[in-house]
């Protein structure tokens, strides 16, 4: 539980910089009640659909101010006729955990509305209806679902909505890409594939003299698991949606096979942008002109493709503000043999890819990214980085690719604000990182309300790890939760600026960015060994400022925008 302080939350925490290698964590997921087992197909992951993996949510779910839990699931895949037919039968059940406080958790997925059965990959979340509530969004492999969250129940009011989706969601994410002041829903959707008629009538693909899965289009040349169109669905208001993909700009000529989507404003001209990773396949980028309407733009700002031109087998994009310049840079996760990307951005939405020059590109060559996120996990001042590695076929190593189990990767940056370096640090991060996974969803957060970032991961076939961050720290930090009133009721969009130690720290409001997950909505920054906040401000959608002058140290603080400016 969070300890109300006038408009801030109090807590505690620096330390003096010491230069030798300080962050750790450890995984108390045992110990904290945290219990689901995840399912995902058969173990031998013949088909696309069995290697995907689920996503997870940090939410305050009943309004008391900490960050429940939710933990997507799939199912396992009965194999019919040596494939020529497959049936999900639906065993793997998602869960909602109620946070306790010191890390303990209460499953409360059957008094919620949350226990659920569908085969969940991507999780988004968001006060649709802006009530003052979190509502979810499941994509899901068969029809997506949207709960609405009726004073701590959820409610299936999919139908009712308008947000159903029949299609493979991948992911999806919240934003107000019109600043009406509601939350509109991108969905990126992955491929076409039907349990009753598997490609090649479920034979295999041969390699090495090895049965490996096919996979998307882009990879077999054979038309197989081809791309699904992903769909956009504009708020009209009080929790309805229509479907408006032409409308906005979305469609595309060809269906893509999409996974991470991220609304985000890339070019500072405070209108939301949407950024979308497709499987070996140019990844897209939908400039907004101002007037809410989209123009597909990934070839002509440079963030289609990698540093040598190429398009990716491309998972999660995670926005943050990596060099310290004021705008959000784009960093990509990439399939086995491909490096990782790092678009940095110019200032006006366009892009290098630069993951050699930071330390990003020649640790990953050999893993393939998911999921995962920026933090600063030793409140230096400058952010760190987790990703989710595991490969795609368990047969990897035998055909002459990477392990199935991989390490789940801790990048220390080790550069100046403006200078990043980062280094592989996994192996001096603490017992936390030990060990091989098929880690797919990350979801990043404070539930201990302790002043610094958790990180909540899951894996295929085993239970959570919860990640708690007991990293030796060597500053301040300070976290900020938007509330909207013009804007819509979560702030999603709204630029924060924090002043401090003669530097300028940016952020933006949103939860979905990565792949799977939805990460805790106060965005926490860590402000290294300052004295003192100069200001804290934000821009909201609206066009509204809000300034607070000289604000604690090591505190959240609600900040909530003003009805008139």
């Amino acid at each position: 539980m969070l300890v109300l302080c006038g408009s801030a939350v109090l807590f505690s925490g620096a330390c003096a910089k010491e230069p030798e290698a300080r962050i750790e964590f450890v995984d108390v997921a045992a110990e904290s009640g945290l219990d689901l087992q995840n399912r995902c197909g058969d173990p031998r992951r013949w088909y696309i659909v069995e290697s995907n993996g689920n996503g997870a949510a940090w939410l305050d779910f009943d309004g008391d101010g900490d960050m429940d839990l939710f933990l997507g699931n799939g199912s396992t895949l009965e194999y019919v006729n040596d494939g020529a037919q497959l049936v999900a039968k639906h065993d793997g059940r998602s869960k909602l955990y109620r946070n306790d406080g010191k890390l303990k958790f209460t499953d409360v997925s059957a008094a919620s509305g949350l226990d659920r059965a569908d085969w969940v990959n991507g999780i988004a979340t968001g006060d649709v209806d802006n009530d003052g509530d979190t509502d979810l969004y499941l994509a899901c492999f068969g029809p997506d679902v949207f709960l609405r969250n009726d004073g701590g129940h959820f409610v299936d009011a999919t139908g009712e909505s308008g947000l159903g989706n029949p299609k493979w969601g991948a992911s999806a994410a919240f934003g107000d890409v019109d600043n009406d002041g509601d939350l509109d829903l991108y969905v990126a959707n992955y491929c076409e594939f039907d349990l009753a008629a598997p490609p090649d009538g479920g034979k295999r693909a041969v390699v090495n003299g090895v049965e490996v899965g096919y996979g998307p289009e882009g990879e077999n040349k054979r038309g197989f698991n081809p791309g699904a169109p992903d769909v956009f669905f504009e708020n009209v208001g009080g929790g309805k949606f229509q479907e408006a993909t032409a409308k906005f700009g979305f469609a595309l000529e060809k269906a893509l096979c999409s996974y991470g989507v991220a609304i985000t404003d890339l070019d500072g001209d405070g209108w939301q942008d949407v950024a979308v990773a497709n499987d070996v396949q140019p990844t897209n980028l939908f400039m907004n002109d101002g007037q809410g309407r989209f123009r597909e733009e990934g070839l002509a700002r440079a963030f289609a493709t990698n540093a040598d031109g190429a398009p990716t087998g491309a998972m999660g994009l995670f926005c943050d503000d990596l060099d310290a310049d004021g705008d959000l840079d784009v960093f990509r996760t990439n399939f086995d043999f491909e490096a990782n990307s790092l678009h940095v951005n110019d200032g006006k939405g366009r892009f290098k890819d630069r993951a050699r020059d930071f330390g990003l590109a020649e640790p990953s060559v050999d893993k393939l990214g998911w999921d995962g996120g920026f933090l600063d996990a030793d409140l230096d001042g400058d952010l760190d980085l987790i990703v989710a590695n595991g490969h795609v076929y368990p047969q990897a190593k035998e055909i002459g690719m990477g392990q199935w189990l991989q390490p789940t990767q801790l990048y220390q940056n080790n550069g100046t604000s403006t200078a990043p370096r980062f280094s592989d640090a996994t192996a001096q991060a603490g017992s936390g990182f030990s060990g091989v996974h098929a880690a797919r969803g990350i979801a990043l957060g404070d539930p201990d309300d302790d002043g610094d970032v958790d990180a909540l991961i899951l894996g295929i076939d085993e239970q959570p790890r919860l990640l708690e961050n007991r990293s030796r720290r060597v500053g301040h930090w300070v976290g900020v939760r938007t509330v909207g009133t013009r804007s819509n009721r979560d702030g999603f969009g709204a630029r924060i600026s924090v002043r401090a130690g003669g530097r300028t720290f940016v952020r933006e409001s949103r939860t979905a960015s990565g792949l799977y997950s939805a990460h805790d909505p106060r965005i926490h920054f860590g402000l290294g060994p300052v004295a003192a906040i100069d200001s804290i401000e934000v821009r909201w959608p609206s066009g509204a400022v809000s300034t607070l002058a000289g604000p604690a140290l090591d505190r959240v603080h609600v900040i909530t925008e003003p009805k008139e400016q």
